[in-house]
């Protein structure tokens, strides 16, 4: 059963929608996918109040469950990034997440090992780091063998052309995104109903942000946490990794 705003003949605005199952949903649709700020609520009374992206987790939210509450980070339905684990002794894992995996604490060890304690090593600390950026991250530029490519049209002209990749007004008989090429006008559309009222998530402004450990998982991590940097529901436990020293 759904109650709430349509557009396109598609769910589309602020809503509420429920299962047979127990399980309801109220927030905000776009497309016929939850996507933006919800609550998602199932029978034995787990719920999840945050960000979702085509009807998945994405950002910053909060998941109660019976035994915990989770605050943190997610990408693509599952913990992806800073978080606090809090238990109900009242314990809790303060670090970087990824899945139910707590990759990294977020904790300060005093007189830890540090390669500042030995002088052969001070010319791998010139190394400048990387900066992190999400501007054309997924853009596909046309190939300079355009000509002696014999794959060029029956192939990459499909990813690189928009108009292309898909027939025309295909959200009227499909908006399962699982078996659909992502576009990009289509993620930049999904992309702007997410940070409507932030600063967009492709700009570097501010304070760059290095990449401190080069490791593929890690980078990507870091960029998500980037991405997500004005979240409003980012809470201070989350912050000292963004913000403090690594």
């Amino acid at each position: 059963v759904y109650q709430g705003e349509f557009g396109l003949d598609m769910k589309l605005g602020y809503g509420e929608f429920s299962w047979p199952t127990g399980e309801s949903y109220h927030g905000q649709f776009y497309r016929d996918h939850r996507h933006g700020l919800g609550t998602y609520m199932w029978p034995d009374g787990s719920s999840f109040t945050g960000m979702f992206y085509l009807s998945a987790r994405e950002g910053y939210g909060t998941m109660y469950l019976k035994e915990r509450l989770f605050q943190g980070l997610y990408k693509a339905d599952e913990r992806f990034g800073p978080g606090v684990e809090t238990y109900r002794d009242g314990s809790q894992d303060v670090g970087l997440w990824f899945r139910d995996h707590l990759l990294k604490l977020c904790v300060e060890i005093p007189g830890s090992l540090s390669v500042h304690s030995y002088p052969e090593f001070s010319g791998f600390l010139t190394h400048t780091p990387a900066m992190v950026t999400l501007a054309d991250e997924e853009k596909m530029d046309w190939g300079l063998e355009e000509g002696r490519d014999p794959f060029f049209y029956d192939y990459k002209r499909f990813l690189l052309n928009d108009d292309l990749a898909l027939p025309p007004e295909t959200y009227i008989y499909s908006t399962n995104n699982s078996h659909l090429p992502m576009t990009s006008s289509f993620r930049k559309d999904l992309d702007a109903r997410i940070f409507l009222n932030d600063i967009p998530p492709f700009v570097d402004d501010g304070e760059p942000w290095f990449i401190r450990n080069e490791t593929p998982l890690m980078v990507r991590i870091q960029k998500q946490a980037y991405k997500f940097r004005f979240s409003v529901t980012l809470t201070s436990s989350t912050s000292c990794w963004i913000t403090g020293p690594t």
